[in-house]
């Protein structure tokens, strides 16, 4: 017979295996904190960090956005998809200046701020998903018009503050005037983003502890625009993802069970399963 580990001791695995894995490379006057976390091309992100009048400039060196190049997504022609990477980076403290993603820290909330930048590169990162060359859809747009057809209050773009750190939370659905819902998105879903959810919720539990943590998986690709009977499939999300995943949520609801009785459970009031 299995015994359950003490919460603590899962903690501190995650922390361990995330310590072990970054690593702050010094190149002149920049420092580069190398991550675990994997961009499209699966790469490791990196958090450049520059000091500039007494603070820091953390910035990506514009490679979010020269990725989302290299996928065939033209930014500068089209004032929808600027829209969509400003949505994409609320709540993080994050801006777009010229071609990267940067923000601004002091000594005291260095930290904080490196979580933040690599919080909203993820982001962006998974809410683009290409389907086929210069086809793209974004999840969170999805998903929030999906909730606002079966008229669910909800509240976008939210950022609480864990133990250590604040945390985005994509959607925030109120069930009773002291519970909520918290709704953290994953467009492609892997083993590096459940680690990074299941951080925000080892926190939030500490700080929330009334509040329901669910996710709301990708688990489709959509239909090919250039195929006349192409349809929406299915794609495995692997077991250690989900294994991941159920250490720390309440609740795991999959996008191909959106038209169930099961996932209507996602704004209802008993939707933990």
């Amino acid at each position: 017979m299995a015994v359950a580990r003490p919460h603590n001791d899962i903690v501190q695995d995650y922390l361990n295996w995330l310590k072990e894995r970054l690593r702050v490379i010094e190149r002149g006057d920049v420092s580069v904190l190398s991550t675990p976390f994997l961009d499209p091309f699966h790469d490791g992100i990196q958090i450049y960090i520059e000091r500039s009048n007494g603070e820091f400039v953390l910035h990506d060196n514009g490679n979010t956005l020269e990725n989302l190049q290299c996928l065939g997504v033209k930014i500068e022609d089209s004032a929808r998809r600027k829209a969509l990477i400003e949505r994409a980076i609320a709540g993080c403290a994050v801006r777009q200046t010229k071609e990267r993603l940067e923000t601004t820290a002091t000594a005291a909330n260095l930290s904080q701020r490196a979580h933040y930048l690599l919080t909203a590169v993820i982001r962006l990162n998974d809410l683009w998903m290409s389907q086929v060359p210069y086809t793209l859809i974004d999840f969170f747009e999805m998903v929030a018009e999906f909730l606002d057809r079966r008229q669910v209050l909800y509240t976008a773009n939210v950022s609480i503050p864990g133990r250590t750190v604040e945390h985005p939370i994509d959607f925030v659905i109120p069930l009773h005037p002291k519970i909520e819902r918290l709704v953290k998105l994953i467009g492609s879903p892997s083993p590096q983003t459940a680690k990074l959810v299941s951080f925000t919720w080892m926190e939030l539990k500490e700080t929330r502890p009334a509040s329901q943590r669910v996710v709301v998986l990708n688990d489709v690709r959509s239909p090919d625009p250039l195929v006349d009977e192409s349809e929406e499939s299915f794609r495995r999300v692997s077991d250690q993802t989900i294994a991941i995943l159920r250490g720390y949520s309440d609740a795991i609801y999959r996008w191909s069970e959106r038209e169930t009785p099961e996932f209507s459970r996602l704004w209802s009031s008993n939707g933990s399963r």
